[in-house]
């Protein structure tokens, strides 16, 4: 290794510089032991510079400004020190190397891509997030296509990575242009800042559906019922009851509770399965794995999930496709007729 280049990264050793020629062939090797240990430890240059601020995209700031711009990480970085405490993802970096650092890292103020799947796909990270069919959240209307990293991004520009989701961190905090960079206070007001007919995202406009489709009209419908108990649901109607878990007909049901991005066999990005959505579900019901499958509009799969009633009538006793039962009138019916997004009369949708 090059003496000199050790010096140029770490200026506090700059010093030592003009005595080694003054070392004795068995000094010069000690003091190359020190110094490579050094560059081999976690307490230089190598640090993780998240760790104060919680943010690990690289700004001009990486390596006090020198390392900002650098296109090649091994430079400072050694492949089998970094992630020690993340055994789950140094098991893919070890493997993959360094073409894995802008997913998590960002760009490092290069013109060049960030690689979010290279870790996140169905081999490596199979459950972050859990993935389904061909339909997914791919800023195109009229076609499926395949996720790209740019897709993730989009959505996740600055993700702590930390294993614990946090609104207003995994999620990228558009500016909107009533609220401006106002916080999240659930994940629905995420969605709806794309998914609006008034102030939508200029670079992601919706252009191509009716002014009634329910793409557009999410806002206005959420703001209404489709909280589900966020405006007047209570538990005096006629088919109450929830499913083991966290729900109740107070809670604010998030868009993603019964839709995904990540890719799923159902039309209108409905989950596929129960381990796409309602988190609020107990853990042991959700690692059964229930699967959804929509039938035209019955969409008593996916209903089923949540809702058990307590009073068995009008054909809750009858098992859905995904063989639970405790839904009324649950197989072959139109589920829309009277439980659609937005109506503003019902209790529920």
């Amino acid at each position: 290794m090059n003496v000199n280049s050790i010096v140029r990264h770490h200026p506090e050793v700059y010093a030592a510089k003009p005595c080694l020629g003054l070392l004795s062939a068995k000094g010069f090797i000690i003091v190359m032991l020190i110094l490579l240990a050094a560059l081999w430890s976690d307490s230089l240059w190598a640090r993780d510079i998240s760790q104060a601020s919680g943010n690990i995209i690289l700004d001009a700031s990486h390596g006090n400004g020198e390392a900002w711009g650098k296109r090649n990480c091994s430079s400072c970085h050694i492949i089998q020190k970094i992630h020690k405490n993340v055994p789950k993802i140094k098991a893919i970096v070890d493997v993959k190397g360094y073409s894995t650092c802008t997913g998590c890292h960002g760009s490092n103020g290069l013109k060049t891509e960030r690689q979010c799947l290279i870790c996140h796909n169905a081999k490596d990270l199979p459950l972050k997030p859990v993935r389904g069919g061909k339909h997914r959240h791919d800023f195109n209307a009229k076609k499926d296509l395949l996720t790209t990293s740019g897709q993730c991004v989009v959505c996740h520009e600055a993700s702590d990575m930390n294993g614990v989701f946090d609104l207003n961190i995994d999620l990228t905090v558009f500016n909107d242009a009533i609220v401006g960079l106002q916080p999240y206070a659930n994940k629905s007001e995420f969605c709806l800042r794309c998914h609006n007919v008034n102030h939508q995202q200029k670079k992601w406009p919706i252009t191509s559906q009716s002014s009634r489709n329910q793409i557009l009209r999410a806002e206005d419908h959420f703001r209404k019922t489709d909280a589900h108990g966020g405006v007047d649901g209570d538990a005096n109607g006629f088919y109450n009851g929830f499913r083991t878990g966290s729900y109740a007909y107070k809670t604010i049901v998030d868009c993603s509770d019964c839709h995904t991005s990540h890719g799923t066999q159902n039309s209108n990005l409905i989950i596929e399965n129960v381990l796409q959505g309602a988190p609020l579900l107990s853990a042991e019901f959700r690692n059964k794995a229930y699967k959804v499958t929509l039938a035209g509009d019955d969409y008593s799969d996916l209903c089923v999930l949540c809702h058990q009633m307590q009073t068995i009538s009008d054909g809750g006793d009858l098992p859905t496709r995904n063989g639970l039962s405790g839904v009324h009138f649950s197989e072959g019916r139109n589920c829309i007729t009277c439980h659609s997004h937005g109506e503003e009369a019902q209790k529920g949708l």
